[in-house]
């Protein structure tokens, strides 16, 4: 696939062209908030939390990511879903990209999969790659802000992201939006703000900033530490989340019990849980997204 990397687009400024993972992607990494981190400063990401990466961009805890199979399978079938999205689409050319700094504000980067440029018109698209291992109900919102920055930093008014999803091949239009751009920029800024002033960002209850806490002091010291109040709320938080998994395992039982061997359960016309096989044993998953 060729490149279309000019030194200016749109206003914005070409970094540079990174191999991903390589040193020198790294480093500009750490020194501004790209797309793909930015659901996770807006709290969008169920998988990292602004606190942890507040931390990596300190340095404080390692900021490689551990490439797992979902991970390893979307970067091999990148390209090729490009190709046939250019195949499907004749009247757009498809090119790599570089990465870019917003002219306005050298922290927000920009660095999408891919551009299309329309033969006729010589309109620009961003084009974005997701796959999943299951289908989506609907786009994650944490890729539509991805999207969004990108239209944003870029100065492009039109974006696509093209998604294998659970086998299904699916194209969502991103209308650029001016609003949710500002909106989402001031987040950024507050976020590097506390970046810059080393000034921690908000406790958001993640799993993720706890593990985050966990490698930023690894140390064991025979010490002891007077904490107050927040002693008294952790102590009651423990005893309510262990009576709370007691009852939660009770209803658990309950309507395994009243499903008998059914695959989902209703109320009303709303499925509220279902049944998978795990290891040759039903499991029952509670639908958080059931809105009762």
């Amino acid at each position: 696939m060729e490149f279309y990397a000019p030194e200016r687009l749109n206003g914005a400024r070409l970094l540079g062209i990174y191999a991903p993972g390589s040193p020198e992607w790294h480093t500009e990494r750490s020194l501004g908030v790209g797309g793909s981190e930015v659901g996770t400063v807006l709290g969008l990401n169920p998988w990292e939390s602004a606190y942890a990466l507040w931390a990596k961009k300190l340095n404080l805890i390692p900021s490689e990511i551990k490439e797992n199979w979902a991970i390893r399978f979307g970067k091999a079938f990148e390209a090729p879903i490009l190709m046939l999205w250019a195949e499907e689409h004749p009247d757009w050319e498809v090119f790599e990209t570089g990465t870019y700094a917003d002219e306005d504000c050298d922290y927000r980067r920009a660095n999408p999969d891919a551009i299309a440029r329309h033969r006729e018109t010589g309109e620009l698209m961003v084009v974005e790659v997701k796959t999943a291992r299951m289908s989506w109900d609907e786009v994650p919102r944490a890729y539509l802000a991805q999207v969004q920055h990108y239209m944003g930093v870029l100065k492009i008014h039109k974006g696509i992201i093209v998604a294998v999803a659970g086998m299904t091949w699916n194209e969502y239009d991103v209308l650029y939006n001016q609003e949710l751009i500002d909106v989402q920029n001031v987040a950024l800024e507050r976020f590097w703000n506390s970046v810059k002033s080393e000034t921690k960002p908000d406790w958001d209850g993640s799993e993720s900033t706890y593990n985050a806490v966990k490698h930023m002091n690894p140390g064991l010291n025979d010490l002891e530490v007077e904490i107050g109040d927040l002693g008294q709320e952790l102590y009651r938080a423990q005893i309510a989340t262990d009576e709370g998994y007691k009852y939660l395992m009770l209803l658990k039982s309950k309507t395994l019990d009243t499903m008998g061997s059914a695959k989902h359960a209703l109320v009303g016309e709303v499925r509220v849980a279902s049944r998978q096989i795990r290891a040759g044993t039903p499991t029952l998953i509670v639908n958080k997204k059931a809105n009762l």
